[in-house]
C-alpha cells in the first residue's frame, strides 16, 4: 500500500516541505523546509535571508523563482543532500512528528505532486520521488533506533530518536 501526500491534500500534512514545522540549522531558523531548501540553491547570503524571511513557503518559492542566473553551480549535485538534511533536522526538532512517520511502516510514500518528476512521482507517476525516499530513509532510520533501545513494538517515540 503506498500513502500519497502532496499540497493539495490533507493527507500527512506534516510529510510536506511546506509544513508549518519550522527547523534551525547552524545559526539560523527557516520557517519551513521549503525555506531552507530553496534558499540553499543560492551562495550569495542576501538572496538567501530574503528567501527565508518570506512569510510563507510559495512566496519563497516565487521569490526564489525571480534568480535563476544566481543558481550556484553544483546544486544538482547537493540538492538530495540538502533536501535529506532539512527533513532529517524537521523530524529530530519535531519529536512528536516522529511517531506519525513510524505509523507508515510498510508503506510507500509518495509525493504526489504532478509538478515535479523529481521531488515526485511527476504527472505521469513515474518520477523519481526523491521527497518519499527521503522519508523512507529516515523512518528506517527511525524505526532502527527504536529497535536499539527496544521500543520497536511500541512504536512510540517520547523522545528524539533521530540524534
Amino acid at each position: 500500500m503506498a500513502i500519497f501526500f502532496n499540497t493539495r491534500t490533507e493527507t500527512h500534512p506534516e510529510f510536506r516541505t511546506t509544513s508549518a514545522h519550522s527547523i534551525t540549522l547552524g545559526d539560523e531558523q527557516w520557517p519551513t523546509v521549503e525555506h531552507y531548501v530553496l534558499a540553499q540553491r543560492f551562495e550569495c547570503k542576501n538572496l538567501q535571508a530574503e528567501v527565508r524571511s518570506a512569510p510563507y513557503a510559495f512566496e519563497a518559492k516565487a521569490l526564489a523563482r525571480q534568480h535563476p542566473n544566481a543558481l550556484r553551480n553544483d546544486w544538482e549535485k547537493i540538492r538530495d543532500d540538502v533536501m535529506e538534511t532539512a527533513i532529517r533536522e524537521k523530524f529530530k526538532q519535531h519529536p512528536c512528528l516522529q511517531h506519525k512517520l513510524a505509523a507508515t511502516e510498510g508503506q510507500e510514500l509518495i509525493e504526489a505532486s504532478a509538478c515535479s518528476n523529481y521531488w515526485g512521482a511527476g504527472s505521469n507517476g513515474t518520477g523519481k520521488n526523491k521527497l518519499g525516499r527521503i522519508l523512507m530513509k529516515i523512518r528506517d532510520e527511525l524505526r532502527n533506533s527504536f529497535q536499539a533501545y527496544g521500543r520497536a513494538s511500541s512504536g512510540v517515540a517520547t523522545e528524539n530518536r533521530l540524534g
